[in-house]
Protein backbone atom coordinates (compact mmCIF):
# COMPACT_ATOMS: atom_id res chain seq x y z
CA UNK A 1 0.00 0.00 0.00
CA UNK A 2 1.23 3.54 -1.11
CA UNK A 3 2.38 5.73 1.94
CA UNK A 4 0.46 9.26 1.70
CA UNK A 5 2.80 12.14 0.89
CA UNK A 6 4.64 13.99 3.95
CA UNK A 7 3.65 17.09 4.26
CA UNK A 8 4.39 19.71 7.06
CA UNK A 9 0.19 20.35 7.27
CA UNK A 10 0.73 16.05 8.08
CA UNK A 11 3.46 16.74 10.72
CA UNK A 12 1.72 20.04 12.58
CA UNK A 13 -1.62 17.93 12.85
CA UNK A 14 -0.20 14.54 14.37
CA UNK A 15 1.77 16.85 16.47
CA UNK A 16 -1.56 19.11 18.17
CA UNK A 17 -2.91 15.01 17.96
CA UNK A 18 -0.32 13.99 20.43
CA UNK A 19 -0.08 16.53 22.57
CA UNK A 20 -3.91 16.59 23.10
CA UNK A 21 -3.06 12.69 24.07
CA UNK A 22 -0.35 13.48 26.78
CA UNK A 23 -2.19 13.64 29.94
CA UNK A 24 -1.32 16.53 32.38
CA UNK A 25 0.86 15.44 35.18
CA UNK A 26 -0.72 14.27 37.69
CA UNK A 27 -0.13 17.14 40.21
CA UNK A 28 -1.83 19.94 38.14
CA UNK A 29 -4.11 17.01 37.72
CA UNK A 30 -4.79 16.65 41.11
CA UNK A 31 -5.29 20.24 42.19
CA UNK A 32 -7.73 20.28 38.89
CA UNK A 33 -10.06 17.64 40.24
CA UNK A 34 -9.76 19.03 44.00
CA UNK A 35 -10.80 22.42 42.60
CA UNK A 36 -13.80 21.08 40.12
CA UNK A 37 -15.38 19.47 43.11
CA UNK A 38 -15.49 22.55 44.90
CA UNK A 39 -17.27 24.35 41.95
CA UNK A 40 -19.46 21.66 40.66
CA UNK A 41 -22.98 22.03 41.52
CA UNK A 42 -23.10 25.37 43.18
CA UNK A 43 -26.09 27.21 41.80
CA UNK A 44 -25.88 30.76 42.67
CA UNK A 45 -22.92 33.52 42.48
CA UNK A 46 -22.44 33.53 46.49
CA UNK A 47 -21.83 29.49 46.31
CA UNK A 48 -19.54 30.08 43.46
CA UNK A 49 -17.24 32.55 45.63
CA UNK A 50 -18.04 30.20 48.51
CA UNK A 51 -15.82 27.69 45.90
CA UNK A 52 -12.96 29.95 45.43
CA UNK A 53 -12.21 29.53 49.04
CA UNK A 54 -12.25 26.02 48.98
CA UNK A 55 -10.22 25.58 45.87
CA UNK A 56 -7.76 27.95 47.21
CA UNK A 57 -7.27 26.37 50.48
CA UNK A 58 -7.15 22.27 48.91
CA UNK A 59 -4.14 23.73 46.59
CA UNK A 60 -2.62 24.81 49.57
CA UNK A 61 -2.21 21.94 51.41
CA UNK A 62 -1.58 19.97 48.54
CA UNK A 63 1.50 22.53 47.72
CA UNK A 64 1.86 22.07 51.74
CA UNK A 65 2.57 18.67 50.87
CA UNK A 66 4.77 18.53 48.43
CA UNK A 67 7.14 20.91 49.89
CA UNK A 68 8.22 18.59 52.81
CA UNK A 69 8.75 15.77 51.06
CA UNK A 70 12.70 15.43 50.38
CA UNK A 71 12.24 14.60 46.80
CA UNK A 72 10.80 18.45 46.51
CA UNK A 73 13.68 19.80 48.41
CA UNK A 74 16.46 17.89 46.84
CA UNK A 75 14.81 18.17 43.56
CA UNK A 76 16.02 21.29 42.54
CA UNK A 77 17.65 24.61 43.60
CA UNK A 78 15.55 26.87 46.07
CA UNK A 79 12.97 29.65 44.72
CA UNK A 80 14.37 33.35 45.00
CA UNK A 81 10.60 34.71 45.86
CA UNK A 82 10.68 36.01 49.54
CA UNK A 83 9.60 38.77 51.50
CA UNK A 84 11.55 41.83 50.18
CA UNK A 85 11.30 41.03 46.71
CA UNK A 86 7.80 42.07 45.03
CA UNK A 87 9.37 42.39 41.28
CA UNK A 88 6.60 40.39 39.82
CA UNK A 89 3.43 42.68 41.63
CA UNK A 90 5.33 45.61 39.68
CA UNK A 91 4.09 44.27 36.40
CA UNK A 92 0.54 43.34 35.31
CA UNK A 93 -1.53 40.91 38.02
CA UNK A 94 -3.81 38.70 36.78
CA UNK A 95 -6.73 36.69 37.90
CA UNK A 96 -9.64 35.02 37.30
CA UNK A 97 -12.88 37.29 37.43
CA UNK A 98 -14.22 34.52 40.03
CA UNK A 99 -11.13 35.26 42.26
CA UNK A 100 -11.71 39.06 41.62
CA UNK A 101 -15.21 38.91 43.15
CA UNK A 102 -14.22 36.86 46.14
CA UNK A 103 -11.49 38.83 46.65
CA UNK A 104 -13.76 41.91 47.08
CA UNK A 105 -16.08 40.14 49.36
CA UNK A 106 -13.05 38.80 51.48
CA UNK A 107 -12.02 42.56 51.47
CA UNK A 108 -15.07 43.97 52.65
CA UNK A 109 -14.02 45.74 56.29
CA UNK A 110 -10.40 44.81 56.26
CA UNK A 111 -8.49 47.90 56.39
CA UNK A 112 -6.28 46.64 52.77
CA UNK A 113 -9.65 47.56 50.89
CA UNK A 114 -8.80 51.31 51.22
CA UNK A 115 -5.71 50.57 48.76
CA UNK A 116 -7.92 49.47 46.27
CA UNK A 117 -9.23 52.88 44.91
CA UNK A 118 -5.54 55.09 44.98
CA UNK A 119 -4.24 52.56 42.59
CA UNK A 120 -3.64 53.84 39.09
CA UNK A 121 -2.77 52.28 35.95
CA UNK A 122 1.21 51.68 35.70
CA UNK A 123 1.84 51.63 39.41
CA UNK A 124 2.94 48.33 41.20
CA UNK A 125 -0.23 46.31 42.75
CA UNK A 126 -1.75 48.38 45.20
CA UNK A 127 -1.30 45.71 47.90
CA UNK A 128 2.66 45.37 48.01
CA UNK A 129 3.93 47.08 51.47
CA UNK A 130 7.15 46.68 51.95
CA UNK A 131 8.41 44.23 49.94
CA UNK A 132 5.45 41.94 51.06
CA UNK A 133 1.92 41.08 49.75
CA UNK A 134 -0.63 42.70 52.07
CA UNK A 135 -3.26 40.40 51.44
CA UNK A 136 -1.04 37.19 50.79
CA UNK A 137 -3.67 34.79 52.61
CA UNK A 138 -6.01 35.75 50.11
CA UNK A 139 -3.76 36.32 47.15
CA UNK A 140 -4.85 34.81 43.46
CA UNK A 141 -4.05 31.76 42.31
CA UNK A 142 -1.41 32.53 39.32
CA UNK A 143 0.34 35.08 41.98
CA UNK A 144 0.50 31.70 44.28
CA UNK A 145 1.90 29.65 41.16
CA UNK A 146 5.10 31.71 40.88
CA UNK A 147 8.11 30.21 42.40
CA UNK A 148 11.48 31.80 39.91
CA UNK A 149 15.00 30.40 41.22
CA UNK A 150 16.89 33.69 39.83
CA UNK A 151 15.17 36.95 40.95
CA UNK A 152 17.64 38.58 38.20
CA UNK A 153 14.85 36.84 35.48
CA UNK A 154 11.89 39.21 37.25
CA UNK A 155 14.07 42.33 37.14
CA UNK A 156 14.03 41.62 33.29
CA UNK A 157 11.12 40.95 32.94
CA UNK A 158 9.84 44.22 34.53
CA UNK A 159 12.90 46.21 32.82
CA UNK A 160 11.55 44.24 28.96
CA UNK A 161 15.07 42.90 29.01
CA UNK A 162 15.30 39.86 27.00
CA UNK A 163 16.04 37.27 29.59
CA UNK A 164 18.77 35.76 27.13
CA UNK A 165 20.49 39.29 26.48
CA UNK A 166 21.36 38.95 30.55
CA UNK A 167 24.39 36.79 30.70
CA UNK A 168 23.62 34.14 33.08
CA UNK A 169 20.07 34.83 34.47
CA UNK A 170 18.19 31.74 34.85
CA UNK A 171 14.46 31.64 33.40
CA UNK A 172 14.34 28.52 36.02
CA UNK A 173 10.93 28.30 37.98
CA UNK A 174 10.02 24.90 40.47
CA UNK A 175 7.20 23.70 38.11
CA UNK A 176 5.54 21.90 41.22
CA UNK A 177 3.77 25.27 42.09
CA UNK A 178 3.04 25.97 38.62
CA UNK A 179 1.11 22.75 38.19
CA UNK A 180 -0.36 23.23 41.67
CA UNK A 181 -1.87 26.27 41.40
CA UNK A 182 -2.39 26.71 37.77
CA UNK A 183 -4.09 23.48 37.85
CA UNK A 184 -6.46 24.37 40.73
CA UNK A 185 -7.27 27.94 38.62
CA UNK A 186 -8.35 25.59 35.39
CA UNK A 187 -10.35 23.21 37.65
CA UNK A 188 -12.31 26.66 39.56
CA UNK A 189 -12.75 28.07 36.03
CA UNK A 190 -13.51 25.83 33.46
CA UNK A 191 -16.51 23.95 35.00
CA UNK A 192 -17.79 27.42 35.50
CA UNK A 193 -17.44 28.76 31.45
CA UNK A 194 -18.83 25.12 30.75
CA UNK A 195 -21.98 26.35 32.42
CA UNK A 196 -22.48 29.05 30.71
CA UNK A 197 -20.67 31.64 33.17
CA UNK A 198 -18.07 34.13 31.69
CA UNK A 199 -14.99 33.67 33.56
CA UNK A 200 -11.74 35.26 32.19
CA UNK A 201 -8.76 36.33 33.79
CA UNK A 202 -8.75 40.37 34.02
CA UNK A 203 -6.20 42.55 35.06
CA UNK A 204 -6.39 42.16 38.72
CA UNK A 205 -6.36 45.85 40.33
CA UNK A 206 -9.11 47.43 37.48
CA UNK A 207 -11.27 44.99 37.95
CA UNK A 208 -11.33 45.23 41.66
CA UNK A 209 -11.97 48.85 41.59
CA UNK A 210 -14.72 47.83 39.30
CA UNK A 211 -16.02 45.66 41.53
CA UNK A 212 -15.35 46.88 44.76
CA UNK A 213 -18.45 48.22 46.88
CA UNK A 214 -21.04 46.61 44.80
CA UNK A 215 -21.80 43.35 47.23
CA UNK A 216 -24.76 42.13 44.06
CA UNK A 217 -22.00 42.14 41.54
CA UNK A 218 -21.46 38.32 42.47
CA UNK A 219 -24.87 37.67 41.80
CA UNK A 220 -25.35 40.23 38.81
CA UNK A 221 -22.14 38.01 37.16
CA UNK A 222 -24.18 34.94 37.74
CA UNK A 223 -27.08 36.01 36.06
CA UNK A 224 -24.88 36.61 33.08
CA UNK A 225 -24.47 40.95 33.24
CA UNK A 226 -20.80 42.20 32.75
CA UNK A 227 -19.52 43.49 35.94
CA UNK A 228 -15.88 44.82 34.53
CA UNK A 229 -15.16 46.58 31.47
CA UNK A 230 -14.48 44.37 28.23
CA UNK A 231 -10.76 45.74 27.93
CA UNK A 232 -9.83 44.20 31.30
CA UNK A 233 -10.10 40.52 30.01
CA UNK A 234 -6.74 38.82 29.60
CA UNK A 235 -6.35 36.16 27.06
CA UNK A 236 -6.66 33.08 29.52
CA UNK A 237 -9.76 31.17 28.60
CA UNK A 238 -12.46 30.14 26.03
CA UNK A 239 -15.77 32.36 26.14
CA UNK A 240 -18.72 30.03 27.14
CA UNK A 241 -20.78 28.66 24.74
CA UNK A 242 -23.90 30.78 23.63
CA UNK A 243 -27.32 29.58 25.15
CA UNK A 244 -28.87 27.29 22.53
CA UNK A 245 -32.09 29.16 21.23
CA UNK A 246 -35.26 27.49 22.73
CA UNK A 247 -37.63 26.68 19.81
CA UNK A 248 -40.83 27.84 19.39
Amino acid sequence: MAQPDFTADAALSSLRAAARAVPPPPLEQAAFDAARQAVEGVRDGDGALAAVAIARSRAEKLWKSIRATPAYALGGPPAACRKGCGWCCHQRVGAALIEVLALARDLAGRPEAALIADWRPGRPCAFLKDGACAIYDVRPLKCRSLWHVDVRHCMARYAAMPVAAAAGVSADARPEPRMIFEGALKGLVLPLIKAGHDCPGVELMPALQAVAGQPDAAARWWSGQPVVPPELRLDWFPVPPAPQRRRR
